[in-house]
């Protein structure tokens, strides 16, 4: 069990703490406006009304108990900013901050932010990746060049072992689990494939782009 510190009751905000909750974490919630809190109350043990721009009122939240503070407040820049600062300059061991642009995250992340979030590019990129491909079902962005890939296995490779296909050396990828009905398995090197099967892919994105275009 971790604890966290959640800034913000937005439905993003609201989101994340809601998930974290659900896996069994403390989470405090904390937002300036009574009428969320009030509302949140009953689905939040440590639910607090105060103004994260007041440092005293940031400072009395105990930061340094938290394993990860969340800045979701809003579109107000400045705040998440200020905020973000002055929760590493408070001990924050360690603080995820959303963003709205690219030039946002890179001031975030010089406030002190160890991780932004920008989710609307995230989104995107996700959608316009997974669309560019009927075989692909599923992306996840790992870094500018590498990302794991969920995607319907190549008919090519009915029948063939991984052995067989070398997917190392002939794509630099690595087939990291596999789908096959409604089992997903970690596959040996000797695993044969199927009609049907899911493959989740690992590797640089210009090879699975690639591998995605031929494959039926």
């Amino acid at each position: 069990m971790k604890n966290f510190l959640v800034i913000g009751m937005g439905e993003f905000g609201t989101r994340i703490a809601t998930r974290l909750q659900a896996l069994k974490n403390d989470v405090c919630v904390v937002d300036a406006n009574y009428e969320k809190i009030n509302l949140i109350t009953p689905t939040f043990n440590n639910a607090v009304c105060a103004d994260a721009m007041n440092p005293q009122a940031l400072k009395d939240l105990g930061i340094r108990s938290f394993d990860a503070c969340i800045v979701t407040v809003g579109q107000n820049f400045q705040a998440s900013l200020e905020i973000t600062s002055r929760l590493k300059e408070f001990g924050a061991k360690y603080v995820l901050s959303k963003s709205y642009s690219d030039i946002q995250s890179k001031f975030l992340k010089i406030a002190g932010a160890d991780e932004t979030i920008y989710p609307e590019k995230d989104v995107a990129e996700k959608v316009a990746v997974t669309l560019n491909s009927e075989a692909l079902l599923n992306y996840f962005n790992i870094s500018d060049d590498y990302g794991v890939y969920e995607m319907k296995a190549p008919r090519d490779w009915y029948g063939h072992s991984l052995i067989d296909l070398n997917l190392r050396r002939n794509y630099s990828l690595n087939v990291m689990a596999v789908r096959t009905g409604e089992k997903v398995i970690l596959p040996d090197p000797s695993y044969s494939f199927s009609e049907g099967d899911t493959v989740y892919v690992f590797g640089p994105k210009s090879r699975i782009d690639r591998l995605a275009k031929h494959a039926k």
